[in-house]
């Protein structure tokens, strides 16, 4: 992540033949670039958060329609409707980073030659998924949070220009104003 362009980082030779008005301006421009950059990075990490809890609420939607019905914890389901939906899927739970069950419970390709997976593990899988859910969209929340406190930031440099040739512009008309 890079930082706002502050008064020290414009070296002398940058701003040496300009006006103070000029300078400041080159200054204030400077900055509002350097938050600009600041400000695509965090709609980029934003966009991607975002697309990262649509890809496990997919998941946990897939999960939860897969899961078998009733109260039998043992009971086993398919992870998909063919062989390779049920890889398919059971990629994107390892991709998730969910736990995958060993011994007894584990995930196998045994019987079908589809992945299949225990009731108990449908539900392990999807409280797993709605706690990172919940993580990221806390996450989520602070990041928004900082987007638009730059925002906020980038807002006031372009005010700051504003009143500067606002300012400028007036001191002019006074002066030509105390020539005549």
């Amino acid at each position: 992540m890079t930082s706002p362009i502050s008064p020290r980082d414009v070296s002398p030779i940058q701003i040496q033949g300009l006006t103070l008005e000029e300078a400041m301006m080159k200054m204030q421009l400077d900055r509002a670039d350097g938050l600009e950059v600041q400000l695509k990075d965090y709609m980029q990490r934003v966009s991607d958060g975002n697309g990262e809890i649509a890809g496990m609420n997919k998941l946990l939607t897939d999960l939860r329609s897969l899961r078998p019905s009733g109260d039998a914890a043992d009971q086993r389901a398919n992870l998909g409707s063919s062989q390779q939906a049920g890889r398919d899927l059971c990629q994107r739970i390892k991709d998730a980073g969910l736990t995958m069950p060993t011994g007894l419970d584990e995930v196998s390709e045994a019987g079908t030659g589809i992945y299949s997976a225990k009731q108990k593990t449908f539900d392990v899988w999807a409280e797993e998924l709605k706690g990172k859910i919940d993580a990221k969209a806390n996450s989520q929340q602070m990041d928004m949070l900082r987007l638009q406190g730059m925002s906020n930031k980038r807002n006031e440099v372009f005010e700051i220009m504003t009143n500067l040739v606002k300012k400028m512009s007036e001191a002019r008309a006074t002066i030509l104003a105390n020539f005549r």
